[in-house]
């Protein structure tokens, strides 16, 4: 009976307007930055490659980035999995990198003001 309400209760969940989830990350390993193709395509390729999905799904948008250190939206369903996504990221355009997550916020400017100290700008 409990299991048939938890179970019943995640698909009403599902079914509402899904609430957004900002999370900060930082590219480590290179010493010159990325351009935001190089690593939308990354997150594309790992999104596919793990989950079979595409980012659209999971309402992945790179927000903000300046090379090395970027904000990406995902929908709070969605969270866990977009956090395992980046930290899978392991080649940028050939090259060896790490992804490291700082953080994540309800909302842009207080991840923004809280791991980036308000220098991440668009």
């Amino acid at each position: 009976m409990v299991t048939l309400f938890i179970s019943s209760h995640l698909a009403l969940n599902r079914n509402k307007k899904p609430r957004h989830r900002y999370i900060g990350f930082i590219i480590t390993g290179v010493e010159k930055g990325f351009d935001r193709n190089a690593v939308n395509n990354a997150i594309k390729e790992k999104t596919q490659e793990l989950f079979g999905k595409k980012t659209k799904d999971f309402g992945l948008k790179l927000i903000r980035f300046n090379g090395k250190k970027g904000m990406i939206h995902c929908f709070h369903i969605y969270k866990t999995e977009t956090i395992q996504i980046l930290q899978s990221i392991n080649k940028i355009n050939k090259k060896n990198v790490k992804v490291k997550t700082v953080g994540t916020s309800g909302t842009i400017k207080s991840l923004n003001k809280k791991f980036f100290k308000g220098k991440l700008k668009r």
